[in-house]
């Protein structure tokens, strides 16, 4: 559910023609910044979801699924970085995310089935949540020239390269292609 969730997420810019909330939520290029930025929201949603459906230790659920989302960030950043030149290939990009969920929703689940203190981290883990909505939010729209915000494929970085319109529109194309020729 996170992986399709987070795929039509990162092809909202597309399917609604650029409007302006698809570009908060969904991803503008192909740069390895872009790719974690959807994947998150709807990992985001779906501990909501858990959360409210399971009732669970409240406390040690959260900081549980915290940490698992900082492995998913950490996860998606590195395999993106280690595989840049072929990210502008739907399937990896597709794949990256997949396995970055798995780890996440692994180590979650292991610390929350576990006797580990995972409380004693709440504080660090909620400032580190903070820090990356923030982050979401804003380095998207005003990303540094670092490596994680280059596209390699279209030669920029976040909203400023002029056919990211484009681009997206031809990564959802492809991607659906692959799934209808699978089917």
């Amino acid at each position: 559910m996170i992986s399709a969730f987070g795929w039509l997420l990162h092809c909202s810019p597309v399917l609604s023609c650029t409007a302006a909330w698809s570009r908060i939520v969904g991803s503008v290029n192909l740069c390895a910044w872009e790719l974690f930025k959807p994947f998150a929201i709807a990992y985001i949603f779906w501990i909501l979801i858990e959360l409210s459906c399971l009732r669970p230790r409240l406390m040690h659920f959260v900081c549980a699924k915290l940490t698992g989302m900082l492995v998913l960030c950490i996860s998606v950043l590195a395999l993106s970085m280690l595989l840049c030149s072929y990210m502008h290939y739907p399937m990896i990009r597709l794949v990256i995310a997949a396995a970055a969920i798995s780890s996440a929703q692994l180590v979650s689940y292991l610390l929350y089935s576990s006797s580990f203190p995972v409380e004693a981290l709440r504080v660090p883990l909620i400032l580190s949540l903070g820090c990356m909505v923030f982050m979401l939010l804003f380095l998207s729209f005003y990303p540094p020239h670092w490596g994680i915000f280059f596209d390699f494929h279209n030669g920029g970085y976040g909203h400023t390269i002029k056919d990211s319109t484009v681009s997206a529109a031809l990564s959802c194309s492809e991607t659906a292609g692959h799934f209808l020729h699978i089917i």
